[in-house]
């Protein structure tokens, strides 16, 4: 899981995280936050390189 080439999608997956968490202190809405919510776990937890 944390090879090294997998570095980079862990670290975009974080800062997609982070966005969302940021529009939750933001607005005071989960909103945004759930829609980016499976897209950030699918990058982190992906066995693959998705990020060039």
């Amino acid at each position: 899981m944390w090879k090294k080439e997998l570095i980079k999608n862990k670290i975009w997956a974080i800062c997609i995280l982070l966005l969302g968490i940021a529009t939750i202190c933001i607005d005071n809405d989960a909103t945004v936050f759930v829609l980016l919510l499976p897209i950030g776990m699918t990058l982190f937890f992906a066995r693959e390189n998705w990020v060039n």
